[in-house]
């Protein structure tokens, strides 16, 4: 193992391991060890076997790192030391993964849950088709403690120059009939989960470690089209996502909500996409008023600065970690 690592390296020192596994499998953790087990309980239940798994503690605590360890021993947990947030948590494993040889790396969300086949059929289709480089899943809403039928993610579409996406499958009954393609071409994938071929990650750096949450995908997969990838989705690999927006908090939805305003001034400046940046500020002030009173009803006042400084200091350059 390079020096580099040592540091940071806290279990399972058999880097030599990683060296036999097809997929990699990262997560993130940050004070989230109320879903792990739901989703380590079916990463065990995973038809294809031959993968491994590697994360990274952005906590300011030990729960969900020992909850990680006593689920899931044979994995690989690092710590920073420091909050990277969810864009630089994968960047930073992606370096590991790197080093392992395996030709896949699937990035999931810790509160997913994984259908038995999910990685196995991810792996067959990709495994298959040497064009296809990156792929993503079905991904369902979870309701409390159950999988619905509920379509959260499946085809996504983007206008890169606007920032616009487009999602016709989402909120649709899925039962499992023909109204959703089996497998169709995507602009990007959702960072809930998917599957890459860890050599496109060798020509393109990977999440942009100073967006540091939200928005990162727009960014990945832009960099991702220009150089010609190709990216789709499978029907037959499935997830739940059991993020519930609905009971977020108002620091939830205020960090959010900054966030996802902040990174996408950041995207167009970076890229210096200034018709889109210029039709993105006039939409948000001619929709102000009603703005306004949504954020107030979602995140009470304190929302309506945080969008104020989200626009701010996007125009000033300022990333990384945001004030909340």
């Amino acid at each position: 193992m390079p020096a580099f690592w040592q540091p940071f390296f806290i279990v399972n020192q058999k880097s030599e391991i990683l060296m036999v596994h097809e997929i990699i499998v990262q997560l993130v953790l940050y004070h989230d060890g109320h879903y792990l087990s739901g989703l380590i309980e079916s990463l065990k239940a995973q038809s294809f076997k031959n993968f491994h798994v590697v994360a990274l503690d952005n906590s300011s605590d030990d729960t969900a790192a020992k909850k990680f360890k006593a689920l899931w021993p044979d994995g690989e947990l690092f710590r920073t030391g420091k909050n990277l947030g969810y864009a630089g948590g994968h960047s930073f494993l992606i370096e590991r993964t790197l080093h392992s040889g395996a030709p896949f790396v699937v990035v999931l969300n810790t509160d997913v849950q994984l259908h038995p086949d999910f990685l196995s059929e991810l792996y067959a289709r990709m495994k298959n088709n040497h064009e296809l480089d990156a792929c993503g899943p079905l991904i369902l809403e979870g309701k409390g403690a159950s999988k619905s039928n509920i379509v959260q993610n499946y085809r996504l579409f983007m206008d890169f120059t606007r920032a616009r996406k487009f999602s016709p499958d989402a909120g649709k009954c899925f039962n499992g009939d023909e109204e959703l393609p089996f497998f169709a071409r995507t602009d990007y994938l959702s960072g809930v989960a998917f599957m890459i071929r860890t050599r496109v990650l060798r020509d393109i750096s990977f999440f942009d470690p100073t967006l540091f949450m939200y928005g990162e995908e727009r960014d990945f997969f832009y960099r991702f089209s220009k150089l010609g990838c190709k990216a789709g989705v499978l029907r037959n690999a499935v997830c739940w996502h059991f993020h519930d927006w609905s009971s977020q908090s108002k620091e939830g939805y205020q960090r959010e909500y900054y966030y996802l305003k902040r990174n996408k001034v950041l995207y167009f400046k970076k890229y210096r996409l200034s018709g889109g940046l210029i039709s993105f500020l006039i939409k948000e002030l001619v929709s102000l008023p009603f703005t306004a009173f949504w954020m107030f009803r979602k995140g009470g006042l304190k929302m309506l600065k945080f969008y104020v400084l989200a626009l701010w200091h996007g125009l000033k350059g300022r990333s990384g970690q945001g004030p909340l």
